[in-house]
Formats: structure tokens, sequence, C-alpha cells
């Protein structure tokens, strides 16, 4: 200590009070950030909640750490960050993924693609969407695993197919039969088995029979379906005949993606146990 000063021109008693300010300021932030999710969890999405927690948080971490090092021990920022320049450059770049991350993040929360329990599909993994924030978000797959993927993977061509608003999927199967058996006839016991079906349509619950009534009521030429819920039938096609077999398609329409594996599975396995009991051969 020398002429009153602890380090260069602040005197003991001024770093002291800075520190103590600092912590405050430290202390009131992660308060604040708590106080703030505690209080909008359960009234706003994930997204808009964490963002402005974070916004709060970091903003009264500026202003303390500003007030206290301006109006406390007098430091001069504007020099320091002239001669911090070329390393606050190097920052910047070695920070531009991150920039680029939440960039991305705020586009997502902006034009909402998918939120918070959506069911998507990323480059053929059907997951749920767990959590979006500002440079990532977080899916849960089917098998349980936490996928956390960085938000500017959005901003390129990866294509994202979110079944939570498409309502309903199509389902295309394909098998083959022998010439003992009529397409008139598979179409009959497929028909049959997609009736017994509560997860094909036309049966849907009462819940989703509005939102997919609407969504085919969007102009024709929006789709390839027919435009009327009655009219998504199971359909047979045949696609291939030689001199042993005959090649069959089947469409038909789910409401649950989540149960795509159980419904195909179940109707491979009613499938069987008909055209056994009618004597049918698959070729």
């Amino acid at each position: 200590m020398v002429n009153g000063t602890f380090i260069g021109n602040v005197s003991l008693q001024n770093f002291l009070l800075f520190i103590f300010i600092v912590i405050i300021t430290f202390v009131a932030g992660g308060l604040l950030n708590r106080l703030i999710i505690k209080l909008l969890k359960d009234k706003v999405s994930a997204v808009v909640y964490q963002s402005l927690s974070k916004i709060v948080m970091y903003g009264v971490y500026a202003f303390g750490l500003y007030f206290a090092s301006q109006k406390i021990i007098n430091f001069d920022i504007p020099a320091a960050l002239t001669a911090l320049g070329i390393l606050g450059l190097g920052l910047i770049f070695a920070t531009l993924p991150l920039l680029q991350n939440i960039a991305a993040g705020i586009v997502i929360i902006l034009g909402r693609p998918f939120k918070e329990d959506d069911i998507v599909e990323i480059n053929g993994v059907l997951s749920k969407v767990d959590e979006v924030m500002l440079s990532k978000t977080k899916f849960k797959s089917l098998d349980g695993k936490l996928i956390i993927v960085p938000n500017i993977v959005f901003m390129t061509w990866t294509p994202i197919i979110n079944y939570s608003r498409g309502e309903f999927i199509k389902v295309v199967l394909s098998f083959d039969v022998t010439y003992l058996i009529e397409k008139d006839k598979a179409t009959k016991i497929i028909e049959k088995i997609c009736h017994e079906n509560a997860y094909i349509l036309p049966n849907v619950p009462e819940k989703k029979l509005n939102r997919i009534t609407k969504i085919l009521e969007i102009p024709k030429n929006f789709f390839t379906i027919p435009q009327n819920i009655k009219s998504l039938t199971p359909q047979v096609f045949i696609r291939g005949v030689n001199k042993e077999k005959i090649n069959l398609e089947v469409w038909f329409w789910i409401w649950d993606v989540l149960m795509k594996e159980k419904t195909i599975s179940s109707f491979y396995e009613n499938l069987m146990k008909e055209f056994k009991g009618k004597k049918i051969k698959f070729a």
C-alpha cells in the first residue's frame, strides 16, 4: 500500500466495496433468474421464460459490473476495450458458432416450426421436442435417448417433419400373394382389419376430428389425399404381376404417429390370421 492506495490508485476501502458490489450483483442476478422462472413457468412456454430470465440476469450482471468498475474504482472501460480490441476480435470469431446458434434459436422461437411436446422426425429419428433453448434444442427419442441438437442445424437443409402439426400420416405396405387369391377378396379382408383398428382412419377420436377436418378443408391442390375424412379409407393396388404372384400395395392413414409401428405390426398379425383362416398363402 503506497500513499493510502491498495492497488494502483484504488484504496483498500474502495476495493473491498467493489468486491462486495460484484458479489451482490451476481447473487441478485441469480435470484431474479430463479424468481422469473418460478413466476412464469406455468404461464408461458419454456422458451419465453428461460430467455427472459437470462436477459434479466445478464442485464443485472452488466449493470452491476459497470457501476462497480466506473463509480467505485474508476476503471477506464473505453481504454481497456481499445487495448483489448484485437483480443475481442479473436473472441468474436471464437464465439461465432455460439452466436449463429443463438440467432437460429431466435428464428425458431419466432417462426415456431416446432414447440415443446411436438412429435418430429429429424434425419429419420422420431423424437419428442423436450426443450427449445436459445443455442440448442433437446429431443427425447422413442427409445429414451436424450438428443441435443445445435439450433444452427435447423437453418440448413436438414428436413424436419412435424407430425403434431399434420395430425395424420400415410402408411404404405406391400406384400405378395399367389394367384389363388382375388384382389376383391384381399381388399375385403384388409378393409375389415383396418376398420377394427382404432388408430386407422376414418376411425378417429372426437377431440382429433375437428383438427383433422380443418386440415382437409385446405384447397385441394395442397394435398394428394382425399378431401373428406370419410374418404380416407384403406386402398389396395396391384403394383406388379408375374407368373407366380401378385404384388399388392396397401395405403391407410393413422392419426397417432407414436402408434405407427404397433399399428403396422397389428395389421400384419391380423392379416396372417385372416389369410390362414381363408387358406390364403403369401407368395
